[in-house]
């Protein structure tokens, strides 16, 4: 059986890099629906980063907008390079990225303190999953979705033992 890194590797290096970043912007601003980090990018508007999968290779360039992302054709202000691997590792978060800048498996270069930036952003997020079905939603779809979550997710198993609602930035699901 293929492994499924390499089949994506293939894949990314047919689709184009317009449209890959396009689906990817999309894909992480939906993500960022009912989440604290929404807000905190605010900080970062206007700003361009790129992301760069060396071993693909390719190269997606995003501007910081309100609540998320969007495909950019600017030069960066920021360059985050690393291989695929890395990249997919961060986004599970099973690899930290100061590890993998210390490894030397991922750089950046040019604004060094927007790079900080946002890496702390990242770094710092915890995803919230009621806070975002909340927010995409209606009401009463949401807890129904949150209550057969519960029901799948064995008791202690979760990443906060506070409730989302007690959890700083996420809102109370409406009722």
């Amino acid at each position: 059986m293929p492994d499924p890194m390499s089949i994506a590797q293939r894949l990314l290096r047919l689709a184009p890099a317009p449209l890959q970043a396009e689906l990817l912007a999309r894909a992480i601003t939906q993500l960022l629906r009912g989440q604290g980090l929404a807000g905190q990018l605010a900080d970062l508007a206007g700003k361009c980063f790129c992301l760069r999968a060396d071993d693909v290779p390719l190269a997606l360039t995003f501007e910081i907008v309100a609540g998320g992302l969007r495909r950019s054709t600017r030069a960066p202000h920021v360059t985050i390079r690393g291989n695929l691997q890395d990249f997919v590792d961060l986004a599970r978060r099973r690899e930290d990225p100061d590890t993998l800048f210390f490894q030397r498996r991922l750089a950046v270069e040019g604004e060094t303190e927007t790079g900080l930036h946002l890496k702390n952003l990242l770094d710092g997020w915890e995803y919230d999953l009621p806070a975002h079905l909340s927010a995409v939603l209606p009401a009463p779809l949401a807890r129904l979705s949150l209550h057969g979550l519960s029901r799948l997710r064995p008791a202690g198993n979760r990443r906060s033992s506070r409730p989302a609602a007690q959890r700083p930035g996420v809102s109370p699901l409406r009722h």
